[in-house]
């Protein structure tokens, strides 16, 4: 968002300070930073705990979220008073910083909601771990409220993707859900960076067909997807194509899914490089590079799933939830393939691993759509646009 908005605007980012060993901010915009609830070392676990609850109860005093009250800084408060009224707009990003709305005064405000985070939990709550699925629930509500405030009082609202802001103007009245807009994350094609043209497949046997899940392992969406995958859909799948390799890879895998992991390849004949999972790939165009498909079978969520725009980034065809392949601009049969039931998944895929033909034209189609929604060029056509709009509300 910076680099895009910095050519054509005068930015100033405010910014948690970085803890050690984090990048740097980035040089497109004016960096302060400000405290967050506590800082590093066992004074600062003490701060952190002290801070928490502190703004745990502010937001249960105001009736908001308990990440907002997590994200709460008397600091940031102290900084926008200052900043926002010299600035023409105020740009609030995440929902998480509802509790600062105040703090911009008569400031017009652009709210960054990036996805819809009280249909993520809502979503969740459905199939979650039974003890934790009130707890959920509540907190949806608390988001739904908390975003719908703060798009009632801010001239625009920006999201990822189509499928949230349709969910968002369900509860709004029609001249503020006029304001919602998309503005969808700007993805480089693979020419861009180049092919990959480094080793070769990283795991597995390289003459066999592959299929791969990528993403945030320790992110509960998608911990839930690959584990409902491998319980409900790959004995079949393997049983069908005993040649076929998987390949989980992504940051922060927990225990379970290591365990699930083991399983799955024990069950389908603990044939060498079956199934493999992969913690903290520095790269994972080698991951995908050569896969048959790349897949998506989230259940839960918001936002637009990454995992399927970066596979499309390299060439590399889609097989996705109904719910996952809402969250872009794809067309289901077309762009990538769509499947629920754990017959659909054996089907496409087997589908898939027998067609070249299939293959090449949805990694085709699923290009030019990453070209046609998600370029650089269109993404910062609607952003300037939602800046515009919202700067003269």
């Amino acid at each position: 968002m910076l680099e895009l908005l910095a050519p054509e605007h005068r930015v100033t980012l405010l910014t948690p300070r970085p803890a050690a060993g984090q990048p740097p901010p980035p040089a497109e915009a004016a960096v302060i930073t400000y405290r967050g609830v506590g800082a590093a070392g066992a004074a600062g676990a003490a701060s952190h705990l002290l801070g928490a609850a502190s703004g745990l109860a502010r937001a249960a005093v105001r009736g908001l979220p308990l990440q907002s009250g997590l994200f709460f800084s008397p600091d940031l408060r102290r900084q926008l008073r200052l900043l926002a009224p010299r600035a023409g707009l105020a740009v609030l990003q995440l929902v998480r910083l509802a509790a600062h709305r105040r703090d911009l005064g008569a400031t017009p405000v652009l709210v960054d909601l990036v996805d819809d985070l009280a249909l993520n939990l809502a979503r969740r709550a459905a199939v979650d771990r039974p003890w934790l699925r009130p707890a959920l629930a509540l907190e949806a509500r608390l988001l739904a409220r908390a975003q719908d405030r703060l798009a009632s009082e801010a001239g625009g609202v920006l999201v990822v993707c189509d499928r949230d802001r349709r969910h968002l103007a369900q509860r709004l009245p029609a001249g503020v859900a006029g304001r919602l807009r998309t503005v969808g994350l700007a993805v480089a094609p693979a020419g861009s960076a180049g092919p990959w043209s480094g080793a070769p497949d990283p795991v597995g046997d390289a003459g066999s067909p592959r299929v791969v899940f990528t993403g945030n392992l320790g992110y509960f969406v998608n911990a839930d997807a690959i584990s409902w995958w491998l319980r409900e859909v790959w004995p079949a799948l393997a049983a069908r194509l005993p040649e076929l390799n998987l390949v989980i890879a992504g940051d922060r895998p927990p225990p379970a899914l290591w365990r699930a992991a083991a399983a799955a390849g024990a069950a389908a004949g603990g044939a060498a490089g079956a199934v493999t999972l992969l913690a903290g790939p520095p790269d994972l165009r080698p991951v995908l590079a050569g896969a048959i498909a790349a897949i998506a079978p989230m259940r839960c969520g918001s936002g637009a799933p990454v995992k399927i725009l970066e596979a499309w980034s390299q060439g590399v065809p889609v097989v996705a939830s109904a719910w996952a392949a809402a969250g872009t601009g794809g067309v289901p049969g077309d762009d990538l393939l769509v499947a629920d039931s754990p017959g659909q998944w054996v089907e496409a895929l087997a589908g898939l691993a027998r067609d070249p033909a299939a293959r090449r034209r949805l990694a085709a189609n699923g290009s030019r759509r990453l070209l046609t929604d998600y370029s650089r060029e269109t993404v910062k056509a609607r952003l300037l646009a939602a800046v515009a709009a919202a700067a003269a509300s």
